[in-house]
């Protein structure tokens, strides 16, 4: 089933409100602005509802956060340039393709494997200039009854899932949920041992050697952050085509940008750690961590959001939010595109 076209609405933040056509220049001019928001996806008990949290507070949001004009309940799992993939809370677990931003959607069509309640699944979308109709692609790996994972390929194009003939062997390996990136042409995620790839163009998955984590894309590159010594670097896959049989020969990550001191980059709080810890940094709901990785990160303390800059060396504080501790960030920018 799918939505069409609904009447113009106004969009905007608190401050400042525009009427704006779908179809008008308006509109067209505001999302080429390119403001950036990070999606907020609250689980736990599948009970809340998602949330945007927005990086500009000049940037105007979408009509319907939490994304009730889906014909269920849903759980945002990725997007991809303006575009979210959702999944419903039924039994059945149906994935849909949306645009808050016109609040078009798509239901897809049922997969031929199990993909689970909680599939590590990644939307793959380019867009074009002179095409603003979604041409797109989901990437779902699912493991198989024999434990082995398989990956199976939704594409717009031709309205249906397929199997790659590509299987990983590996019994102590998952590949994490909500991890997932896009660059290049290839998939990355997250895996128990490491970062586990999958090419788009010849289906072949590879395993790369890291102990990292936090993916996201910097500047068409695949990038990985993390917190070492009350420090936040950033390091940069160098050999996409390089995996573990030639680790030995090949430097797969290289540090890039200058790493950030975040206790002279952050503003020093004022409230007393529930934990008594007296430094910044403690274990628990009071450790300071990276929930996005992007053109800049997200890092989370507790209930304050901060937003780093990592070019400039500069923080912005997000502001507090009472949310649950389990919740899970996807990066979602604003797009002018329509699903059909």
């Amino acid at each position: 089933m799918d939505r069409g076209n609904k009447a113009p609405k106004l969009y905007g933040n608190k401050k400042s409100r525009i009427f704006m056509d779908l179809k008008g220049r308006m509109l067209f001019l505001t999302f080429r602005l390119n403001r950036f928001f990070v999606a907020l996806e609250f689980v736990g008990d599948g009970a809340g509802m998602p949330a945007f949290m927005s990086l500009d507070p000049r940037a105007y949001g979408v009509p319907d956060p939490s994304l009730t004009f889906l014909p269920e309940p849903v759980d945002v799992r990725t997007s991809c340039n303006g575009l979210l993939c959702c999944q419903g809370r039924t039994a059945y677990g149906p994935c849909y393709i949306c645009n808050p931003a016109n609040e078009q959607w798509k239901e897809l069509p049922k997969p031929d494997g199990d993909h689970g309640p909680d599939p590590a699944v990644v939307l793959v979308f380019e867009p074009s200039i002179m095409n603003f109709t979604a041409n797109y692609k989901l990437v779902s790996p699912f493991p198989s009854e024999l434990g082995e994972y398989k990956f199976e390929v939704y594409s717009s194009d031709r309205g249906s899932w397929r199997t790659s003939g590509e299987i990983r062997f590996d019994d102590n390996e998952k590949l994490l949920p909500k991890t997932g990136v896009h660059v290049n042409g290839i998939v990355y995620w997250l895996s128990t041992r490491g970062v586990t790839s999958f090419d788009l163009n010849s289906e072949l998955c590879r395993l790369f050697s890291s102990n990292l984590e936090n993916l996201g894309m910097i500047n068409g590159k695949l990038c990985a952050a993390c917190i070492r010594n009350q420090k936040l670097i950033v390091f940069m896959l160098t050999n996409p085509q390089s995996h573990t049989r030639r680790r030995a020969a090949v430097k797969t990550w290289t540090r890039i940008l200058p790493e950030i001191k975040l206790d002279s980059t952050l503003p020093v709080e004022s409230t007393t750690c529930p934990c008594n810890y007296s430094g910044r940094y403690c274990d628990g709901h009071n450790q300071l961590r990276i929930v996005f990785v992007g053109d800049v990160v997200v890092l989370r303390k507790r209930n304050s959001y901060y937003c780093i800059d990592m070019n400039k060396k500069a923080s912005n504080c997000l502001g507090e939010y009472i949310i649950h501790p389990y919740e899970r960030f996807v990066g979602y920018v604003n797009g002018l595109v329509n699903l059909y």
